[in-house]
């Protein structure tokens, strides 16, 4: 019994120190920097996890949109709404919620943020869904809405000790970015709590996106 009960448990802890997906709360008393970088866009996050459930951000936007550059500082409070664990897989909903402004001239405009995130991850696959959205309280017409969805996979199956690689597609779309569809292929390389990822659009442009908790 205690045998099939620490198989389960080194399991689990397997699982969770293989991570495929950049979380907005991790575990409780941590801190985390995000940052995702494109040429028509920047989106960094520090964030502290003050339980396994809830963490506060300060989020920096910075967007090439078809109108020119906008740029947005918004607190963001993320939840972890439902989370199922099984024995070789687990899945998660997150919620964010965030007031903050978009920085228009040299003066600052209310701006709101919303997200909705859910994903699926095994060590060996993963899939994602994410719907963003940054409301104007000046004009409905500027409201900015990102859906992203990602499936990826690991070729081979790493300890947590071990360098941990993924290949992952990506597809995503906005309603105001001069590309408002493309498809990234990226390589994912996760190493105990820093992830890297390097990626080239569709459309020929570089990404770079990082995450270390700590």
């Amino acid at each position: 019994m205690f045998t099939k009960f620490l198989a389960v448990t080194c399991l689990f802890l397997s699982i969770l120190g293989t991570k495929a997906e950049a979380h907005p709360v991790a575990f409780a008393g941590s801190y985390s920097i995000m940052t995702w970088n494109s040429k028509e866009m920047s989106d960094w996050m520090f964030t502290h996890s003050f339980t396994s459930k809830f963490s506060l951000a300060a989020r920096y936007v910075r967007l090439q949109t078809t109108e020119g550059e906008r740029t947005f500082y918004v607190p963001q409070a993320n939840f972890l709404l439902k989370r199922w664990n099984e024995l070789d897989s687990q899945a998660n909903i997150y919620l964010s919620l965030g007031h903050g402004g978009e920085k228009i001239n040299s003066s600052f405009k209310n701006t709101s943020s919303a997200a909705i995130e859910a994903d699926w991850e095994s060590r060996k696959y993963y899939v994602s869904f994410r719907e963003d959205a940054l409301f104007s309280h000046q004009n409905s017409d500027r409201n900015i809405y990102q859906t992203k969805v990602r499936a990826g996979f690991a070729p081979y199956l790493a300890e947590f000790d071990e360098m941990n690689t993924w290949f992952i597609l990506q597809a995503d779309t906005s309603n105001v970015m001069e590309d408002d569809f493309k498809l990234t292929p990226f390589i994912r390389l996760f190493y105990h709590n820093v992830l890297t990822e390097f990626g080239v659009s569709s459309k020929g442009d570089a990404q770079f996106n990082f995450m270390v908790h700590f």
